[in-house]
């Protein structure tokens, strides 16, 4: 074996030595069962705690972990994994934050993990972790409070696991430490703050991009690829009107607390539009957007409405104008996600189900 060989060997022994102790973990509601399995999410979802909490139920010679966000360790070192395997009784190989294609050794259980949306491997179940829904979030903070309480705290934290402990004095310190891991250049910043600004809204791309170019120098290539990248991440999202391509795309963050931590604006009725996506997004649903109704689920039938404020003669003339609209969609279902306001009616063979968020996501 070459020196160099025998020093990639050297450093699987290294890794293959470390131990695991357990940890404090709030149960999630994904499970790593399969024996093989991408872990895919975008980063601070919460992967690496899942992993390690999985390990310290094994048994420390029958792991080997390895994390290739690590600055010691390279994709070369995988050339020497699979000889490396053969002398060692591994039943679990980890490769965490793997965004390259590789070739891996035979083992009885292989999980991966990377916030590549568009990372695949023949053969291996793709299981996809987000920052925490509003349930989950209600298990992590432990606290007795009354559920608009609970909400109040989750609506100005947000939904990243490691900022629920923050003191209040760092916060948006320690939110903008995290969010860095997402950008590498001031330019990038830049893209992300204004994407951030607008969450809820109608924009194009090229809108944002003319917005940035007068503030630092990005060609339109570095811009898209960056885009993409975000949107790839699934830091970003993109929604399309429904049966209309269009370039304007309705937009959404991965956390709707994200914009007042890069910004002083502040839009509650956008903040609270963008749980609502995210607690249907991370659910898997097919989402689209339409002239009157912020979500549309065509699986499912059914639109919904963001109305955090609303008098009740103000709604039902809303709802009474977009009989035409549900009609033609086939809407069989109508939610309407509030603060405060809860009422089931049934018009013109439509079921109305006007409720509080915490009411709704809790039951999705």
């Amino acid at each position: 074996m070459t020196i160099k060989g025998a020093l990639k060997m050297n450093r699987l022994e290294v890794l293959y030595a470390d131990d695991v102790k357990k940890i404090t973990f709030n149960v999630r509601k994904k499970r790593l069962d399969g024996d093989r399995i991408i872990l895919k999410g975008p980063r601070h979802s919460g992967k690496t705690y899942l992993i390690l909490d999985l390990l310290a139920s094994r048994k420390k010679e029958e792991f080997l972990y390895i994390d290739f966000s690590d600055v010691r360790i390279d994709a070369s070192i995988m050339q020497y994994l699979e000889a490396f395997m053969q002398k060692h009784p591994i039943k679990l190989l980890v490769l965490e934050n793997l965004d390259f294609p590789v070739s891996l050794p035979m083992c009885s259980q292989i999980i991966i993990t990377t916030n590549q949306k568009d990372f695949h491997l023949k053969g291996f179940e793709e299981v996809y972790l987000y920052p925490l829904d509003f349930e989950e979030f209600i298990a992590f903070e432990k606290r007795e409070s009354s559920i608009d309480t609970t909400f109040s705290t989750y609506a100005n934290i947000g939904t990243f696991p490691d900022m629920l402990y923050a003191e209040k004095i760092v916060f948006v310190k320690r939110f903008q430490q995290l969010l860095s891991s997402f950008y590498d250049t001031d330019a990038e910043l830049e893209v992300l703050k204004n994407y951030a600004i607008r969450q809820g809204t109608l924009i194009t791309p090229f809108l944002i991009f003319n917005i940035v170019k007068q503030k630092y120098k990005i060609s339109k290539d570095r811009f898209y690829a960056y885009t993409q990248k975000l949107r790839n991440e699934e830091v970003v999202f993109m929604i399309e009107k429904y049966g209309q391509k269009s370039n304007q795309k309705k937009l959404y963050l991965i956390d709707f607390a994200i914009r007042g931590v890069l910004s002083f604006e502040k839009d509650f009725i956008k903040r609270f539009e963008t749980m609502i996506f995210l607690e249907l997004y991370k659910r898997g649903y097919e989402i689209f957007y339409t002239d009157i109704a912020e979500f549309y689920l065509p699986e499912q039938e059914t639109a919904i409405l963001s109305m955090p404020f609303t008098m009740h003669n103000l709604l039902q003339n809303k709802l009474n104008r977009a009989q035409e609209h549900f009609k033609t969609l086939g809407v069989r279902k109508v939610q309407v996600i509030t603060m405060e306001a809860e009422e089931f009616f049934v018009q013109n063979g439509i079921e109305y189900e006007i409720m509080p968020f915490w009411n709704w996501a809790l039951q999705l």
